[in-house]
């Protein structure tokens, strides 16, 4: 009797193991219910040798697909998550089921502050923005949005102390120092927090904020708009929390969403083209899913004529879609990390909303703008020779790009730098972004194009960037100094196209 049991036994340990391989082709997909796209199936062969790591990236593709693993993670994320309150899924699980994002908690702690020169960065890139927006006859308004927790901190953690001041407070000081255009979003959303405008199980405003928002954009930028005042709405809880997804990818808990009862005059969607349902693929892109909304073009003949709209946005963005479209006879939006200013309509209101989280993203990568030419005057007379610097170049699709970067102990003076080319019959100074382009500069460093860097100054936080427009100077070679604070730097020669 015991040899047929063990072989039973044997025989069903190993049909247990195989169980999730065979269940696999009936169980829903984890893409589908993750949101992501998972790891594709190894290949054998890579780069004309056999692929050392298969092994590893087969695990990968395993574990994505494993049946249940979703309702696995669920089950971890209700465990770790509410029972226990510690921060998974990259989710802080607060008081009284309230989530948060966990990528908020720099700037709730202030462990992520920026250094002097970064804010001075941050204002400086604004304003060169902005003073090309309205060089065109536009206007330009910077709106970042406060983080959950910067609304709602009551509802953190007890372990989490708020610290007296951020990034977000940083900036909005500099911002007032050089006379940006801003919208100072946490003031006016903690004027409202009584009314209830953030998802609890969501990272971001409720339809209830985003209309306040949407007012106080208007009103910042001075747009003649309509208040939809007086709207009523329904609540529903239905709202599939960002948060929650996270936290419980198989199927958590339901928000409320607050949808008002207004009537939006007809429009016409340019991108995506061929959309026949205008108010169908519009509800897609102000839903949960955030599908396909990286580009938008909206006409709306029912609006005042000549009012143009260009909005470089984020996910916030999203709810207040309707209204603007409402209002404004053309409107792009565009959900990316570089604004794009040469593109912008002349004339047009140019309205740049990033949320607090994503500072940083500011003064990371320089924005597609042609740099401004300069009066030699703006350089002072009193420079001190500071030696040599690498300068990178490449030729962009309008232009040749300059950038580097300077040692991080350096004194930027107020934050703004130039560039000074001379050749043999001219001289001729730009202003550069303040903007040390460090992925750009390490992928240069990863190919060998550049020697200076890999001493270790590239830390992110002292840099300049640059397009010249093609035309806006003679192409040939130029001697190159690069200006910052009272100091100047020998770029040597580089050729512009």
């Amino acid at each position: 009797m015991k040899k047929p049991f063990k072989i039973i036994y044997i025989v069903l340990f190993f049909l247990i193991l195989c169980l999730p391989l065979a269940l696999m082709p009936f169980v829903k997909s984890n893409e589908q219910i993750e949101k992501r796209t998972l790891t594709a199936f190894p290949s054998f062969i890579s780069e004309g040798s056999f692929n050392t790591s298969f092994s590893d990236q087969f695990e990968s593709f395993l574990n994505d697909r494993f049946p249940f693993r979703s309702q696995v993670l669920a089950f971890a994320g209700l465990i770790k998550g509410e029972l226990f309150h510690n921060a998974t899924s990259n989710v802080i699980v607060g008081r009284d089921g309230w989530l948060f994002y966990e990528e908020e908690s720099p700037d709730y702690l202030d462990t992520n502050a920026f250094t002097d020169n970064q804010v001075k960065a941050f204002a400086v890139t604004l304003s060169l923005m902005e003073e090309r927006v309205e060089q065109d006859g536009g206007r330009f308004l910077f709106v970042p949005v406060p983080n959950k927790s910067s609304i709602y901190g009551e509802y953190m953690p007890a372990n989490y102390v708020q610290a007296d001041t951020n990034n977000l407070t940083r900036v909005t000081g500099a911002m007032n120092e050089y006379g940006i255009s801003f919208l100072d979003m946490r003031a006016v959303l903690l004027a409202h927090k009584d009314e209830g405008i953030y998802h609890v199980r969501d990272s971001h405003w409720n339809y209830i904020g985003a209309l306040i928002g949407y007012n106080a954009i208007m009103d910042s930028i001075g747009a003649s708009h309509n208040t939809y005042e007086g709207a009523t709405y329904t609540v529903r809880t239905d709202w599939r929390g960002d948060l929650d997804k996270l936290l419980y990818p198989a199927g958590g808990f339901l928000d409320d969403q607050y949808y008002y009862d207004i009537s939006f005059k007809p429009f016409t969607f340019m991108v995506p083209r061929a959309v026949s349902d205008t108010q169908a693929q519009l509800s897609i892109f102000m839903s949960d899913l955030e599908q396909g909304d990286d580009n938008i073009v909206t006409q709306n003949r029912a609006a005042p004529q000549g009012t143009t709209l260009y909005m470089v946005r984020d996910s916030f963005g999203r709810a207040i879609l309707p209204y603007l479209i409402d209002n404004y006879s053309q409107a792009t939006f565009k959900r990316t990390d570089i604004p794009d200013v040469n593109s912008a309509p002349k004339g047009c209101d140019y309205i740049y909303e990033i949320a607090e989280r994503n500072l940083i993203r500011v003064i990371s990568k320089a924005p597609f703008m042609s740099a401004p030419v300069r009066d030699a005057d703006v350089i002072p007379s009193d420079l001190e020779t500071a030696g040599n610097i690498e300068v990178m170049t490449s030729v962009e699709g309008y232009g040749t790009k300059i950038y580097g970067a300077f040692a991080r102990n350096i004194d930027m003076g107020d934050g703004r730098v130039y560039i000074r080319l001379c050749s043999a019959s001219s001289e001729y100074v730009l202003e550069a972004f303040p903007i040390c382009e460090r992925a750009l500069l390490e992928q240069d460093l990863e190919s060998g194009a550049n020697t200076t860097y890999g001493t270790g100054l590239i830390d992110g936080t002292a840099g300049f960037s640059l397009v010249i427009s093609t035309g806006t100077i003679p192409s040939g070679e130029y001697e190159s100094e690069i200006i910052t604070g009272d100091q100047v730097f020998s770029g040597g020669l580089i050729n512009v196209g």
